[in-house]
């Protein structure tokens, strides 16, 4: 039986191992040798007491759009709205999920982790609830006469607190910068930093992605009342 210890210090040891490995892809390395150090740690790692083949399966998660207005977005009313891939700060730019266990301590979950990056998933949430209002309609970068607003993001924080096991919270920061078509070019007339936490229950995996999903839907909300006074 593998305890709880060893667990914690094998899913840590994998999790630096594929977090190393996408920081080695981004620079351009080779994959075969990425495939090799990866193999070699797997090896090292089959012959610790053999808690290899204890190790759970990774579970998978997305962010799914808020329905903020319901099913009655129509996709054609409103302004026309490009939005930008989002940007997202270094330190949560990983699929991992991300727990804040002090002030100053972080830790990865290899084993729970979203479907695509975090900054992906998150742009393409944000994109199909705003094309779902009154508010905003699809306009491409390639119909630029189409486009009325831009809509910049970062996702500033994405984590589970857990500092305090009786009451984890899920954390979620966007910046969204909404920028206006005015003559010969754009003008910010929104920029903006929403925070939010949402209680997550006991802190597993499906209480964080829920909790998760009503930060975003709490932002968007947000977001909404903001954009209403805009012309």
């Amino acid at each position: 039986m593998m305890h709880w210890n060893d667990f914690r210090q094998i899913t840590q040891a994998v999790a630096s191992r594929y977090a190393a490995a996408e920081r080695m892809i981004r620079n351009g390395i080779p994959g075969s040798i990425i495939a090799g150090i990866i193999f070699v740690t797997t090896l090292g790692l089959a012959g610790c007491s053999g808690i290899i083949k204890d190790f759970p399966e990774t579970n998978l998660f997305t962010i799914a759009p808020p329905r903020i207005f319901g099913e009655t977005g129509t996709h054609d009313t409103g302004k026309g709205l490009l939005v930008r891939q989002f940007d997202i700060s270094p330190e949560f730019e990983s699929s991992f999920f991300i727990y804040k266990e002090s002030d100053n301590r972080f830790s990865g979950d290899y084993y729970n982790k979203f479907m695509v990056s975090p900054a992906r998933m998150i742009t393409d949430a944000v994109k199909e609830a705003l094309y779902h209002s009154a508010f905003f309609r699809p306009a491409p970068a390639s119909a630029p006469s189409a486009i009325d607003y831009r809509l910049w993001g970062k996702i500033i924080s994405l984590y589970a607190d857990v500092r305090h096991p009786e009451n984890p919270r899920a954390v979620m920061a966007l910046r969204l910068t909404l920028e206006q078509q005015a003559g010969a070019g754009f003008v910010p007339n929104l920029n903006q930093v929403y925070a939010v936490s949402q209680p997550a229950g006991q802190a597993s995996p499906a209480d964080l992605v829920q909790a998760w999903n009503r930060c975003l839907e709490q932002i968007l909300t947000d977001f909404f009342k903001d954009a209403a006074v805009l012309d």
